[in-house]
């Protein structure tokens, strides 16, 4: 088993307030519970409104107490997946039929947006 001090795939996770949240970051939306890692798309503040429309005019309306994150919107797939006559399928939950993956799987372009405080902490990965 690797040594996570050396491995270079290992990760640390620190908290950092929602105003220094950048492009790129991973952020746990459910620190605490069960994890769910999205990657940051943008971050809008009344300072910096940012491009896109919706978030900077919410930004607008909603003042310097708050900071407006548009993050990516991948949902895991928490069931196994088999193959059947070359077609992936998900296992259905709860004596649900099994269904195509490509209909259970998340939008190529779902975004989610959230709200955090400007003095709220976040959970990221470096």
């Amino acid at each position: 088993m690797a040594n996570p001090t050396t491995d270079p795939r290992a990760v640390t996770e620190y908290k950092i307030p929602a105003t220094s949240l950048r492009t790129g970051d991973f952020l746990n939306t459910s620190p605490g519970g069960e994890e769910d890692w999205q990657q940051v798309l943008s971050v809008h503040t009344l300072e910096d409104p940012g491009s896109d429309p919706d978030a900077a005019a919410l930004v607008t309306e909603i003042g310097d107490r708050y900071v407006v994150v548009r993050l990516t919107d991948v949902a895991p797939v928490d069931s196994p997946v088999y193959f059947d006559a070359g077609v992936a399928l998900a296992y259905g939950s709860d004596d649900a039929a099994d269904s195509p993956v490509t209909e259970v799987i998340t939008e190529p372009d779902a975004v989610r947006t959230f709200l955090y405080t400007r003095y709220e902490l976040v959970t990221v990965r470096a």
